[in-house]
């Protein structure tokens, strides 16, 4: 019993489809097939997952016609003393690191200048640990806005950001002809950034439905 939380979040999908039931109340149903797109997980991948959470109880399971419906386990005393509140307290750090930004940005009278504001990388994935950066992906309409946020973040962002988080702040700032050329070509870092990303401020250059994201 001791080692229950070995298992229970002993794989990244789990772990991802854990974060996802734990964001939504208590009684949010889905498929495996909407929780393997809402995780971005690949359907094998979500269903192992899955099984093995529901052989560990952390999950419910609902058979209508050919559909398996999963619900999050609340009455389990591992989900509501343990996983619910350690993901509830990663998202409260995450969306206070975005408010800060938008803050940040509208202070330096830049933020209408921004067309997208994202977090990416380990602080949506759930992969942080100690030394990890906060990693944000800023995107503008032109060249010259793009060297006015370099110059701001430079300066006055990643700093401040440090001394109030004590992590380092890691900026991505690109026109969106840039971006979307780097989309289209799958290049790094936006091919990675694509697959786990939280838009806290303006337009999803992904076309994520508005449950997917922040927006301030």
């Amino acid at each position: 019993m001791n080692d229950k939380l070995d298992s229970v979040l002993d794989s990244r999908a789990k772990v991802k489809i854990l974060r996802h039931f734990t964001s939504r109340t208590k009684d949010y149903m889905a498929s495996g097939r909407e929780v393997a797109r809402r995780a971005r997980l690949s359907a094998p991948a979500a269903h192992s997952a899955l099984k093995e959470l529901l052989d560990e109880r952390i999950v419910e399971r609902q058979i209508i016609g050919r559909q398996h419906i999963y619900r999050l386990n609340h009455g389990h005393r591992t989900v509501r003393d343990i996983l619910a509140p350690a993901f509830g307290k990663e998202r409260a750090l995450r969306d206070d690191m975005a408010r800060y930004l938008v803050t940040e940005l509208r202070k330096h009278k830049l933020l209408s200048a921004v067309e997208s504001l994202m977090l990416y990388g380990s602080i949506v994935n759930g992969a942080t640990r100690a030394g990890s950066d906060c990693d944000v992906a800023v995107i503008v309409g032109d060249a010259r806005t793009r060297a006015r946020i370099e110059r701001c973040f430079a300066d006055e962002i990643c700093p401040k950001f440090l001394g109030y988080f004590g992590v380092h702040l890691d900026p991505y700032i690109k026109t969106s002809a840039e971006f979307v050329r780097r989309m289209q070509r799958r290049l790094p870092p936006v091919e990675t950034l694509m697959r786990s990303y939280l838009v806290v401020h303006g337009m999803d250059p992904g076309g994520g439905d508005s449950s997917e994201r922040r927006k301030t």
